[in-house]
């Protein structure tokens, strides 16, 4: 059961997290002001984020005994992207955040932290 739902959990961090990439549908902030590396380092981070993610799901579901450390990393790593974010210290932009990304982050943030809670059981288990 705690394999399927890190799986679970896994993926909808994923599926939450694609709309909300910087510059995207949800994220309509302007990043000009961002130093364009830090801008292109952190779409890379979220997308490696994202494919680490959907590759540790699938692991999940085959039971591989180690998922539970990974996806505590993982859920680790959204929930600092997340607390960041809203806490207003990276990105740094002048654009207020939008509402839809506001409610989809602190849904992510939440998932994160559950996925944390399922992690850590599965790593006492």
């Amino acid at each position: 059961m705690l394999f399927t739902l890190t799986a679970c959990l896994l993926v909808a961090l994923v599926l939450i997290l694609i709309p909300m990439v910087p510059g995207g549908l949800v994220d309509t902030r302007d990043f000009r002001e961002l130093p364009r590396w830090q801008f292109n380092a952190f779409n890379v981070f979220l997308t490696s984020l994202g494919i680490a993610s959907f590759v540790v799901a699938g692991f999940a579901i085959a039971h591989a005994p180690w998922v539970f450390v990974a996806a505590l990393i993982l859920a680790a790593l959204y929930i600092a992207v997340f607390a960041l974010d809203l806490a207003g210290i990276f990105p740094v932009v002048t654009d207020p955040l939008p509402s839809q990304l506001l409610t989809l982050e602190v849904i992510d943030l939440a998932l994160g932290g559950i996925l944390v809670v399922i992690a850590i059981e599965g790593m006492l288990r």
